[in-house]
């Protein structure tokens, strides 16, 4: 992606679901911007010291989920994360997500997720030209094999996984292997339930040897002085399957990924953020709220504007500090606000015509499909009443019609509505 400098350049530019780092040149560094929030409090669960980089063991795995609206940036900051230990010997990181890596996101179990794990893993190994010994692979290759010959018993034999030749176990034979168990779990196939079926029937004995296979791994790396431990981040839950799906993986399957002997970071969508009260026995939490809007940070988004588009483009100041506005505190609404408003236009230029115009498009869409416990939700939010947590409250911010601030603690109703006269009728009524 290029910065746009011409107006047919902009929908390329502001492409908001491509996830970018701090090596990229459309980077803006919104730390301090998030109340309740301090990138530290990441370091520290990981027992590194946030201003020297170096580190300390850890004796037990740490689980550590991190939740907030889609498009607030989790991505980005874990992206960064990643980049700035992967320049320390403090972990070996492996970043799988979700939403990238060919799964079918409409129809996913636990089972597909901790075969992704393996995969980026073996993945990431080979990427960073890291030959781990036969001997570390074998075990965990020969029961693994066994287990693509039961599934094979179990299936047509043009759905079979093709089994690898004992003769040359490596980390590359083991990657074919895994790769292929993977492909059998995307789309529609008469595979994929055998395969669910086969490892949760054997998961404490899959778990079991997983974990050998990574404390070997660990055990290479540390003696080879390339890291001290390992740590997966997995990002992506909030774009996968239904509601019930990600409730099922992540809450009601919490337990497998305890029986999962390895440090990770999970980011929870925010519509589960009910349950981390059932989580806190074997994990910890942390809110990534939407950046609150003061005049610094309003600076910061003129910053992140900037940097993908001409301000030739825009037709004067104010059309960008109402882009801002309608962002409420989130980079990627920030993206799509400027998406529309390019469609809307009807000169080569954004113009207050054409923020006004997406702002009727979005706020009319939001209202159309809401029902009578929504409304009466948002006339208490309006009226600055206290609102306890609901599923009503958990619909309407996975819709981004209500946003979260401070930690969690501050809920407004999103400002793309509050500027809809019908909107506002409806909630004086």
């Amino acid at each position: 992606m290029n910065k746009a400098t011409d107006f047919y350049d902009i929908q390329d530019a502001v492409a908001f679901n491509n996830p970018i780092d701090e090596k990229n040149d459309f980077y803006t560094d919104f730390s301090g911007f998030r109340k309740g929030f301090n990138e530290k409090k990441i370091y520290k669960h990981l027992n590194i010291n946030p201003t020297t980089k170096k580190c300390n063991k850890i004796s037990q795995p740490i689980k550590l989920f991190l939740s907030g609206h889609r498009g607030t940036g989790k991505t980005t900051e874990l992206l960064k994360l990643k980049n700035e230990i992967d320049e320390t010997t403090c972990y070996f990181t492996i970043f799988c997500d979700l939403s990238d890596e060919e799964l079918d996101v409409n129809n996913i179990d636990f089972v597909d997720i901790v075969i992704l794990i393996l995969e980026k893993l073996i993945q990431t190994l080979k990427d960073k030209n890291i030959d781990i010994p036969k001997a570390n692979i074998e075990p965990f290759y020969e029961w693994y094999n066994q287990r693509i010959i039961e599934i094979n018993s179990a299936t047509d034999e043009s759905a079979s996984i093709e089994v690898e030749g004992k003769a040359g176990i490596n980390l590359f034979s083991l990657f074919s292997l895994v790769t292929k168990t993977k492909g059998k779990l995307s789309g529609s196939n008469s595979t994929k339930e055998t395969i669910r079926t086969v490892f949760i029937n054997k998961f404490s004995d899959f778990s079991k040897k997983f974990n050998e296979f990574i404390f070997d791994i660990k055990d290479y790396l540390e003696k080879n002085s390339i890291s001290k431990d390992m740590l997966f981040i997995i990002d992506g839950f909030e774009k996968i399957g239904s509601y019930e799906d990600r409730k099922k993986i992540l809450i009601l399957n919490s337990n497998k990924f305890v029986e999962i002997k390895a440090n990770m970071i999970i980011t929870l969508p925010i519509e589960l953020f009910s349950e981390v009260g059932k989580l806190k026995e074997f994990a910890q939490h942390i809110s990534f709220p939407l950046i609150t809007l003061d005049e610094e940070s309003k600076n910061r988004f003129k910053e992140f504007i900037y940097k993908r588009i001409d301000k030739r483009l825009f037709d004067n100041d104010e059309v960008v500090e109402k882009i801002i506005e309608y962002g409420a505190g989130s980079p990627r609404e920030t993206l799509k606000i400027i998406s529309n408003a390019y469609i809307e236009a009807n000169e080569e230029i954004l113009d207050l015509q054409s923020i006004k115009d997406t702002q009727i498009s979005i706020s009319d869409e939001m209202k159309k499909y809401l029902n009578e416990d929504e409304i009466l939700v948002l006339k208490k939010i309006y009226k600055k009443d206290r609102v306890l947590f609901s599923p009503e409250i958990a619909t309407l911010m996975v819709k981004k019609i209500v946003l979260e601030y401070d930690d969690g603690l501050e809920k407004q109703i999103n400002p793309i509505l509050l500027d809809n006269e019908n909107f506002i009728d409806l909630l004086k009524d």
